[in-house]
């Protein structure tokens, strides 16, 4: 900013010193409201501002020229009824109706794309030179006229950021284009109930249709109204595109947010429902989900974007989810695993055969079929009886004694296979049985049997069927979004995983979304085919859905994760309570008042955000830098401390600066206390940073047996072998004062990484190859003589687990090497040396460099 130094009486210098000083009272008098910065770095108050119907239908505020403009064109709807055919009305209500809905996801929706991606409005208002007080352009006139007849007489435009005004006058298009959509929209209604009045006779089902109706229109308004006082105008009129708010950069998950996700955009338009109820107008249906499609297409492609570059998570946490999913796959053999039919592989065997199981159950037996419907309808409940006895029988024996995992490794299966073997079955028996039911209702048709409960609303009863049958599938992949593969097949009850529950995805609005949504689509098939056979088929599987959540799953979370874990209050509890239940009688009731009181800690927010980062770090493969193992080991907290600890041998890692020790080398550390209060029951022990359950002040932890005595105040001591861990990580050691587990001083962090070891690829180089593989790898596990010596008459003689021990050591090479083995390497040849470990290392090698092909070089060079 330049500073005027030399005075000038021009008229045009007296004016912009007027219209400076104007600026300066107008923002002192808005000083008060919330604060707002633009992408540019520029902050400002933003001035209140009102939402769209008190803005055009209160009388006691000033309307603009615009907001003028918006009223005639809705009162102009009226001309319309001045045409004498209804029918006719209907289609130019219908015409205007599409013409604003598309003028809404299209219009809109491509200029806040270009707002967000481009910058765009704000480009063009600067370079229109839009609000520049000196420009006299038409279109300047025009939209300065616009902003102040809306701000009043006294606003200054150059008060305000470029951003701020352009969102001003994009809030009066909004306003045209939405007040304009729905009053079209209830126009339609209007015509069609008139085209429909003899459907409205003094009937209990015109009665019931009109309740539910209205039900559903004021449930649709209390959404919009609670989301308005919610979000506010901000974000209502889309302002997050043109600036932010100071203070408001998550996401709000409260009111209607906390009940369903995106409700402006799902729930917010049942209402559109509920007037083709009133109506019983298949017409207004078909409007209302039109309009409704292309709202979920607006979502998608326009919210939905804009929210996750300006809310969603950084780049370094998107890797981490990437991370945490992709070692789920590690238990589906790296794939993702068949669920339904989705996943599909032809190179999978079971994928094959579940394909022909489906089609067989679904499409061949049916048409091939001379026998009656009768016993198809047995086969289908047979095949989901024995689905639901074997599942729950398998799931109860495995969560209280561990029968399938045990099965498993009876018969030498790896642990982690044995969720994927679960995952097949129980993917095949569930696709068994909704091929059946599939089945059964082909049948049904295809012997053209019309015994069905009722006729009534066929169209009807289809859409809302279907709809049924898409949230089915919906649900399924949202709860597959949020916890993986791992938890849709019933992960935690074969291999141990995370002590907290998910709460987000569609868990945060619903403990168990799959309660009722998990088989709401056999409902649908019920709804579009009413017979007795389907009722039967719905009544089993939402009963067996209901047996297997409340009194298996939720057994076993409690027994996993705990009471308090299982029983919080999901979104639309807390929501439901809120609005409908007393402060005194929900803190009286409420599932999360032990939560809260725990929470009061203001240290306890910090401590879960790093546990739950901690977490999916656990046994990752990620490279840390220096700064990053700083945070994670929290040591800055003693660095005023009288206890030190330094460990002398560490390398460091040019490339990132971090410390780290190749596995089996010792570990020297040297501590110093104050002699004054040292005890000789102070004591060392080594640690690995994940696994200390994330309290810095005092470990939780056994440190099975990594640990030494500190006799004097001052001393060293090495870690080496049984002391030593045998896997890649990031380790601490902590200096714990008077035999007990509170902790002193914590070292600084550093990572163990492979030793690395590259095979020969010439067979004279094996003796060398084997000579590496002794000093570097075999010498810090045991002491043996040779690279001809046993190592199983050594490993047997050491007072420790030889099976143990073999695991060690075909990990530590594996790593080395880069040439996975097995300990089965070690156990299925008694005598086996260290030359013979290398020449088996060699012939892997060799053989997958056969394999292998540079997919440059063509096949005929």
């Amino acid at each position: 900013m330049s500073v005027q130094t030399e005075t000038n009486n021009s008229p045009v210098n007296d004016m912009d010193s007027l219209a400076s000083e104007k600026a300066k009272d107008y923002v002192s008098s808005n000083c008060g409201g919330p604060k707002g910065i633009t992408f540019s770095g520029e902050t400002f108050v933003v001035p209140e501002t009102h939402d769209m119907v008190k803005t055009l239908f209160d009388p006691s505020i000033r309307k603009s020229n615009l907001e003028l403009v918006i009223l005639t064109c809705l009162c102009a709807n009226l001309l319309v009824f001045l045409i004498p055919s209804n029918k006719a009305r209907i289609v130019v209500f219908i015409g205007l109706y599409i013409f604003w809905r598309l003028s809404y996801n299209f219009g809109i929706g491509w200029l806040l794309q270009q707002q967000s991606n481009h910058n765009r409005l704000v480009s063009w208002a600067k370079d229109g030179k839009l609000f520049d007080t000196k420009n006299d352009s038409f279109c300047a006139k025009l939209v300065q006229n616009e902003v102040k007849s809306q701000r009043g007489k006294n606003y200054v435009i150059s008060s305000l950021p470029i951003e701020f005004n352009t969102w001003l006058v994009f809030r009066k298009f909004v306003d045209l284009i939405l007040m304009s959509d729905f009053v079209t929209f209830c126009c339609v209604v209007y015509t069609c109930a008139v085209a429909n009045a003899d459907e409205f006779s003094n009937t209990w089902t015109v009665y019931l249709r009109i309740v539910v109706g209205f039900s559903l229109i004021l449930f649709n308004l209390w959404v919009k109204v609670n989301a308005h006082n919610t979000i506010k105008d901000y974000a209502w009129y889309w302002g997050d595109f043109f600036f932010r708010q100071i203070n408001n950069e998550e996401l709000i998950f409260d009111g209607v947010f906390e009940m369903v996700p995106h409700p402006m955009y799902s729930v917010g338009y049942v209402g559109y429902y509920g007037f083709a109820l009133i109506a019983k107008s298949y017409t207004v249906l078909a409007i209302a989900i039109f309009g409704h499609f292309l709202q979920m297409i607006f979502l998608h492609y326009i919210e939905n974007p804009h929210i996750d570059k300006i809310y969603g998570p950084s780049k370094n946490e998107i890797n981490l989810i990437k991370i945490v999913k992709l070692k789920d796959l590690k238990h589906f053999e790296n794939m993702p695993p068949l669920v339904g039919f989705y996943n599909f592989n032809w190179m999978r065997a079971s994928d094959v055969l579940n394909l022909i199981l489906i089609v067989t159950y679904g499409v061949v037996i049916p048409i091939l079929s001379k026998s009656s419907y009768k016993l198809f309808f047995a086969l289908t409940v047979g095949t989901k009886l024995f689905e639901s006895l074997f599942i729950n029988t398998m799931l109860i024996l495995q969560s209280y004694s561990k029968y399938f995992t045990k099965w498993c490794l009876s018969n030498d299966v790896p642990v982690e296979k044995s969720l994927n073997n679960w995952a097949i079955l129980y993917n095949s028996l569930i696709n068994l049985t909704y091929s059946s039911l599939f089945g059964m209702n082909l049948a049904h048709v295809l012997q053209g049997t019309t015994e069905v409960l009722f006729h009534d609303f066929f169209y009807l009863r289809v859409f809302v069927g279907c709809l049924l049958i898409v949230t089915q599938t919906w649900i399924n992949a949202s709860i597959i979004d949020s916890i993986g593969y791992f938890g849709y097949f019933y992960g935690d009850f074969f291999i141990p995983k995370s002590q907290h529950l998910t709460k987000a995805g569609v868990y945060r609005y619903l403990n168990n979304p799959e309660q009722i949504f998990g088989v709401c689509g056999v409902m649908g098939v019920f709804i579009i085919w009413p017979t007795y056979e389907n009722i039967v088929c719905c009544i089993l599987w939402v009963a067996n859905n209901f047996i297997r959540i409340n009194f298996i799953e939720k057994s076993h979370m409690l027994r996993v994760y705990g009471e308090q874990e299982v029983n919080q209050d999901s979104g639309v509890t807390k929501t439901f309570k809120k609005h409908l239940i007393p402060d005194v009688i929900q803190r009286r009731i409420s599932n999360d008042e032990p939560m809260r009181r725990r929470r009061s800690n203001p240290g306890l927010g910090i401590a879960e955000s790093f546990e739950n980062f901690i977490k999916d770090l656990q046994n990752s493969k990620v490279k840390l830098s220096k700064q990053k193992l700083i945070e994670l080991s929290q040591n800055l907290s003693f660095a005023n401390s009288d206890y030190k600890l330094t460990l002398p041998g560490l390398n460091v890692d040019p490339a990132t600066n971090s410390k780290f020790i190749t596995i089996g080398t010792p570990i020297k550390v040297n501590w110093q206390s104050p002699a004054a209060t040292h005890s000789s029951k102070d004591w060392i022990g080594l640690y690995k940073i994940s696994q200390t359950t994330y309290s810095r002040n005092k470990t939780l932890l056994s440190s099975s047996g990594r640990w030494t005595n500190c006799a004097t105040a001052n001393g060293s001591f090495t870690f080496i072998k049984d002391k030593l861990f045998w896997e890649q990580g990031v380790y601490e050691v902590r200096y714990h004062l008077d035999g007990g587990h509170d902790v002193a001083y914590i070292s600084e962090p550093f990572e163990i990484k492979p030793q690395h070891i590259d095979v020969p690829s010439d067979e004279s180089q094996l003796d060398g190859f084997a000579a590496k593989l002794k000093t570097e790898i075999f010498d810090k596990v045991f002491d043996i003589d040779s690279i001809d010596t046993s190592i199983q008459s050594v490993a047997t003689q050491l007072d420790t687990n030889v099976l143990e021990l073999y695991n060690i050591l075909s990990v530590i090479v594996s790593q080395a090497t880069n040439t996975r083995i097995s300990s089965k390497v070690f156990l299925n040849q008694e005598n086996i040396t260290i030359r013979d470990v290398a020449r088996k290392l060699y012939g892997i090698n060799q053989i997958l460099n056969d394999l292998s092909y540079d997919l440059t070089v063509k096949k005929d060079q």
